[in-house]
């Protein structure tokens, strides 16, 4: 018997629920002017809360995307193992979304998570939109199947699923230093790379 949220045919279950519960976020939103992604030995874009410490910092897709929870896990795990680094994720939901997704999550730990309902800050540092093929092609699918395997599924969705993702490591002097901009929503960061390009060590 397939377990409730673990079978490859739930997938389609949670589609199919959103339609009804958040069809928004399935609607493409107004596109804003976006800057150039900034590339590795530029000068990184304005980012609240800035401590002006190494930082990684990851802007995530819709919450409720089973790629943004997985980011976040990554984000909680590697920030609890690197207190000198700080971990940030941005949403672009709103603050009450925000929380309420981070505790459905299993909480935050030490990330800072900022709200960016006006996907400005998205916009300041080059994470656009996307193509329907980014987020529903054969690849971001297949990687919905293998977390979903995981346990991490289609929660209650809000934001858009047309927003991409991204992430970034910047060094103390606000100088960006490692980035990841996914080919789909799928193609998941991996964090420890960041961090290792901040420390000098490898992370396992």
């Amino acid at each position: 018997m397939a377990v409730p949220g673990k079978g490859p045919g739930w997938a389609t279950v949670y589609v199919a629920r959103d339609l009804l519960v958040a069809p928004h976020t399935f609607r493409k939103p107004t596109e804003l002017t976006t800057a150039p992604p900034p590339a590795p030995g530029a000068l990184a874009p304005a980012l609240a809360g800035s401590r002006r410490r190494d930082t990684v910092v990851a802007f995530l897709r819709h919450l409720g995307c089973p790629f943004a929870e997985a980011t976040m896990r990554q984000l909680v795990r590697l920030s609890a193992a690197h207190p000198a680094i700080d971990f940030v994720a941005v949403t672009h939901s709103s603050p009450a979304r925000t929380r309420a997704w981070c505790d459905a999550v299993g909480g935050v730990g030490a990330v800072h998570a900022v709200a960016d309902a006006g996907r400005t800050v998205y916009a300041d540092w080059g994470v656009g939109l996307s193509d329907r093929e980014h987020f529903a092609g054969r690849a971001s699918l297949a990687g919905v199947r293998r977390l979903l395997a995981e346990g991490i599924h289609n929660r209650i969705a809000s934001g858009s699923r047309w927003q991409r993702a991204a992430a970034f490591a910047v060094d103390a002097g606000g100088i960006v230093r490692w980035r990841h901009l996914p080919a789909n929503a799928a193609d998941l960061p991996v964090l420890g790379d960041a961090v290792a390009v901040l420390t000098g060590r490898s992370v396992g």
